[in-house]
C-alpha cells in the first residue's frame, strides 16, 4: 500500500508541474522599472492594425518592433520621472476623461464600457492606459510643482530620442547619434574630428529607427 500511495503522490505532483506556464517575460530593463514582452506584443499589434486600416505598406516588423520598444522605454521613463514627482491622477478626474472619450464617440459611459468589452479587450485595461496617458501629459506640460529634479541620467535619455530635436527648438539644436557601447561612440567621434559629414556618419551608425529619413531628408543642410 505504501508503493501505492507513493506512486500516486508521483503522479500527481507531475500533473501539478506540467500545468505551470510561463504568461510574461521581462523584455527590457529601463532604470528602476522594466518593459514587458506583452507589452511589446500589444504594441506591435496595435502599430500592424493601424497600418493595416489605412491599407498602406508598412515597414519591416523588426523596424516596427524596435520602435514600440523605444516608444514603451520613453513612456516607462516619464511616468518613473511622475512618480518621483508625486503625480497622481485621481478617480474623479479618470472617470471625467473617460466620460468625455465616450461623449466624443456619441456614447454612454455604460454603452462605451459595453462597446470595449464586447470588441474583446478590457475595460480595466483601458482605464489604466488613460490613466497613464493623463500622467505623461501632465508631465510634458510641466504641470508638477517646482520642485521636481530631473536627473542627468533622465535627460541624457531625453536626448538619445529623436522627439527632443524638436521639442528643444530653437532653445537648442541638438545632432545625435545614438550608438549601443562605448567604443562606437568614440568611433564616431574620431570620424567627427576628421572631418566626415556628420549626416553621412548618422545614416551609417546610428541605431535610431529613424535616422535615415530624418539625416537623408537634409536636417543638417536645413538648419
Amino acid at each position: 500500500m505504501k508503493n501505492i500511495a507513493l506512486i500516486t503522490t508521483l503522479f500527481l505532483s507531475t500533473r501539478i508541474f506540467s500545468a505551470i506556464e510561463i504568461l510574461d517575460r521581462i523584455a527590457v530593463i529601463v532604470d528602476d522599472g522594466v518593459v514587458m514582452e506583452s507589452q511589446i506584443k500589444a504594441g506591435l499589434d496595435e502599430i500592424i492594425a493601424r497600418y493595416d486600416q489605412q491599407n498602406i505598406p508598412k515597414p519591416s516588423i523588426d523596424d516596427l518592433k524596435e520602435q514600440v520598444i523605444e516608444s514603451l522605454i520613453i513612456e516607462e521613463l516619464q511616468l518613473q520621472l511622475a512618480n518621483r514627482a508625486g503625480v497622481r491622477i485621481s478617480d474623479a478626474e479618470l472617470n471625467s476623461s473617460i466620460i468625455r472619450i465616450a461623449q466624443n464617440n456619441q456614447m454612454e459611459l455604460q454603452q462605451f464600457i459595453s462597446f470595449i468589452e464586447d470588441s474583446g479587450d478590457s475595460y480595466e485595461e483601458f482605464r489604466e492606459n488613460v490613466r497613464k496617458q493623463m500622467i505623461i501629459q501632465r508631465i510634458q506640460r510641466g504641470r508638477v510643482q517646482s520642485e521636481i529634479t530631473i536627473t542627468e541620467k533622465e535627460f541624457d535619455a531625453f536626448l538619445a530620442t529623436d522627439e527632443s530635436l524638436i521639442e528643444l527648438e530653437p532653445q537648442l539644436l541638438l545632432r545625435q547619434i545614438l550608438v549601443q557601447t562605448q567604443n562606437q561612440a568614440e568611433n564616431v567621434i574620431s570620424r567627427i574630428n576628421e572631418g566626415e559629414n556628420f549626416s553621412d556618419i548618422a545614416i551609417d551608425v546610428s541605431i535610431s529607427s529613424n535616422a535615415k529619413k530624418w539625416w537623408s531628408n537634409g536636417l543638417e543642410k536645413s538648419k
